[in-house]
């Protein structure tokens, strides 16, 4: 049998590639190794970043598990703090004028001129408006005229009245005497205490129209209407023109509203824990939040001396000055005031407030027992209330009571942070 060779065909190879390599490399052991070990650790790697959170998940869940299985609930302590024994009271204040004066027409008339308006400046004296009141001038003439007839009568009753006397005195002469009646005497002292009568009614009439005289001559001097103090106006609500009633005194209706402004009233209501504190000169700060930052310097100027039933606060009365004008009446502020306790209360976080059918009270903590106390608060103080009575500086108070605590009830107490 004979063997045939078979040609194997060559392929030719086109210029610029190359031919495949006939044999792989191969990959040594020590490569091999390493390639191993590489993939053992990433693998590891893996395997811990899910293993690790697995277990401390499982650590919690027994934790939260032994915890739910003691039922006594976990509290958070905080120690109350004694305030300073002088501190700052900071009380919201009311701003008001010193006078507030509101001026209505006297005479009735039209409004003839205006020399001032809002927000001008006037002092005390100074002309504000005129009043035309024919109907006064026209009373005020009538009444002169009466004046002159009443006292001409009156002139007439004095002569009428000398003369009845000059007339008796003759009939009392002895010289005369002697030829009349007692009846003709008589009559003659009867004339002249009469004329003497009629002469005093007289002059009583005569005063009566000087005093109507004088009143119109009053109400004609408010036909030029005055300011009665240096102040601001603030209101006019009358035109040129407008007819005004001296009897028109309702509110709105003043012709004139005029404020004192160069010293300001402030009013603020004291509570009682501070009322016995307050003193006549003492120095207080008034800021208000047009001017941050400025303290305007007042005195305590008076007080009511009673509280009220209502608010348990004593109203008292402040004086600022306001030379430069710069606060305004009705503005609202704060008032600082310095006070001095004898006894500093203490402050706790506003959260450890309970407030029920009991009142306001404080959960304490003694042996890890809970004790609900009253207390009597003070100042809110945002995070912090103050505590007037009720409670000791050596007590432990919970912090955030919650609905599961009970009257000597016992409670687990977290560790402090």
């Amino acid at each position: 049998m004979s063997t045939q060779t078979v040609p194997v065909p060559v392929v030719p190879v086109e210029p610029g590639h190359h031919a495949p390599a006939e044999t792989m490399p191969r990959i040594g052991t020590p490569a091999m190794l390493l390639l191993v070990l590489v993939a053992l650790a990433f693998l590891g790697a893996l395997f811990m970043l899910g293993w690790s959170p697995r277990k401390e998940h499982e650590a919690r869940l027994l934790a939260d598990t032994a915890a739910n299985a003691d039922p006594r609930p976990i509290v958070n302590l905080v120690k109350p703090v004694q305030s300073a024994v002088t501190s700052d009271v900071v009380l919201p204040a009311d701003v008001r004028a010193l006078q507030d004066t509101a001026i209505y027409p006297r005479a009735s008339g039209y409004l003839k001129h205006l020399y001032v308006d809002i927000g001008d400046r006037v002092e005390a004296g100074q002309l504000m408006a005129e009043i035309d009141a024919p109907d006064l001038d026209a009373d005020l003439n009538q009444a002169r005229a009466t004046f002159g007839q009443v006292r001409a009568n009156a002139d007439k009753a004095k002569s009428d009245m000398e003369l009845a006397q000059s007339t008796l005195k003759r009939y009392e002469d002895h010289s005369v005497k002697e030829f009349l009646t007692p009846q003709q005497i008589e009559e003659k002292q009867s004339a002249a205490i009469q004329a003497a009568k009629a002469y005093e009614a007289a002059r009583a009439s005569e005063a009566a129209s000087q005093a109507a005289i004088d009143k119109l001559l009053k109400l004609q001097s408010f036909e030029k209407v005055t300011a009665p103090f240096a102040g601001i106006i603030i209101t006019r609500n009358y035109d040129l023109g407008a007819l005004l009633s001296a009897s028109n005194t309702a509110t709105g209706r003043e012709l004139f509203r005029l404020n004192q402004t160069d010293t300001l009233h402030v009013f603020v209501n004291v509570p009682q824990v501070y009322a016995t504190t307050i003193r006549k000169g003492l120095e207080v700060k008034l800021t208000v939040r047009n001017f941050p930052g400025r303290n305007f310097i007042g005195t305590v100027e008076r007080w009511s001396g009673a509280l009220d039933t209502a608010t348990r606060t004593l109203r008292c009365e402040l004086h600022v000055p306001n030379k430069d004008n710069a606060l305004y009446p009705g503005m609202y502020g704060l008032v600082q005031f310095p006070v001095s306790q004898s006894v500093p209360p203490l402050s706790v976080p506003t959260a450890s407030l309970i407030s029920n059918a009991d009142g306001t009270q404080v959960a304490v903590v003694k042996d890890n027992h809970v004790y609900f106390q009253k207390v009597a608060v003070g100042r809110d103080l945002g995070s912090q209330i103050e505590i007037l009575d009720g409670l000791k500086i050596d007590q432990m108070v919970i912090a955030n009571p919650d609905e599961r605590l009970i009257e000597a009830g016992e409670v687990r107490v977290a560790p402090a942070k």
